[in-house]
């Protein structure tokens, strides 16, 4: 062999050894993790997908999300409105994105806890296809009904509704949604008869109500304060454990003798797992910079929602206590209504 090939050998040998010394060097695939780092994201525009039609507090909090993101991070952040199939149609797809930081989704109590026990072929894991950012707020569910209704207070109503088995009627934002559970709650707590009418979606259901073609709604405040401060609609009770300073005059269900008639509605803020931990962490940081800015705070004030903030581990061990919670209460009172309706597979 020549001195010459020799050389060439070695130093393409010295090469191939400097190049497996270099992490994703030698290998183009092993660069895909080193392109998701916190110093090169966002590299592209994000996405934050919304399981609603716009519109809602649910999108409206998206929004404000994608403007204070885009601000900081020099990306466009775009809100993609993917209603349908209550709210799986957008967990499906945002479980299938790349856990690149790229694609953000709005879950909520009814998304990540409630439908994993009402749909018998759900395409996603709630709990382990997505990384939680955090939560970004609840709002308490309440009892109103329409001011033709001679009852003022929650023990009037639920007298007039009982002497009236079966002739009042309730509207939801869907079989399975936490305003049609909260109601089956309160007509197995109270002892009335009810028919339930859900509707597709809150605004219709509400519209409704206004004109005097259902009685009640068991909604929370946001979907509901703009009609209770126009007179629209009565509230005669929260579902909370206290008062609201945004409803101070509507009293909480534990003063009035119903501690267990406690349910809320919340947001919170994923990324498809895996998710690069860099990555995570900026994002957790620019939620909790959104959350405490007055301007937000404000702004949600506005529509009827008292921002509440959790500490991470506090807030998935509450989602934990919810999924388990409205896995009991869906399974005891719908679940074969919604299986009914979904074809085998």
């Amino acid at each position: 062999m020549s001195l010459a090939r020799r050389r060439l050998i070695l130093g393409c040998a010295a090469a191939a050894a400097n190049a497996a010394a270099v992490p994703g060097w030698a290998d183009p695939a092993s660069n895909t993790s080193s392109n998701t780092t916190s110093d090169t994201w966002p590299s592209t525009t994000v996405a934050i997908l919304v399981p609603f039609p716009a519109g809602g507090s649910a999108d409206l909090s998206a929004r404000l999300l994608a403007e204070h993101l885009k601000t900081v991070l020099g990306q466009p952040v775009v809100v993609e409105n993917k209603p349908g199939a209550g709210g799986n149609l957008a967990g499906a797809e945002a479980a299938r994105a790349q856990g690149d930081g790229h694609t953000l989704f709005i879950g909520t109590n009814g998304k990540q806890t409630i439908n994993q026990s009402l749909y018998r072929h759900l395409s996603y894991d709630p709990a382990a296809d997505f990384t939680a950012i955090g939560m970004m707020w609840s709002a308490p569910h309440l009892v109103v009904v329409h001011p033709a209704i001679p009852a003022r207070s929650l023990d009037s109503f639920i007298a007039y509704a009982r002497a009236r088995p079966g002739e009042l009627s309730y509207g939801s934002s869907g079989i399975g949604s936490s305003t049609h559970l909260f109601g089956e709650m309160f007509k197995a707590r109270t002892g009335i008869d009810m028919v339930h009418v859900p509707y597709r979606g809150q605004a219709q259901a509400l519209e409704d109500l206004i004109g005097s073609r259902i009685a009640a709604m068991f909604p929370i405040v946001p979907d509901v304060i703009a009609a209770i401060r126009a007179d629209q609609v009565r509230a005669l009770v929260l579902g909370a454990n206290s008062a609201s300073a945004i409803l101070p005059d509507v009293p909480p269900m534990p003063q009035l003798g119903y501690p267990d008639l406690i349910a809320s509605a919340w947001v919170a803020l994923y990324a498809p797992a895996p998710a690069p931990a860099p990555i995570v962490e900026r994002l957790r940081a620019q939620l909790d910079a959104l959350l405490t800015s007055h301007a937000f705070i404000e702004r949600m004030k506005q529509v009827g929602i008292e921002v509440e903030r959790k500490h991470l581990d506090e807030f998935l061990a509450f989602a934990q206590q919810e999924r388990a919670r409205w896995a009991k209460l869906g399974s005891r009172l719908i679940k074969s209504t919604i299986q009914a309706r979904q074809p085998d597979r």
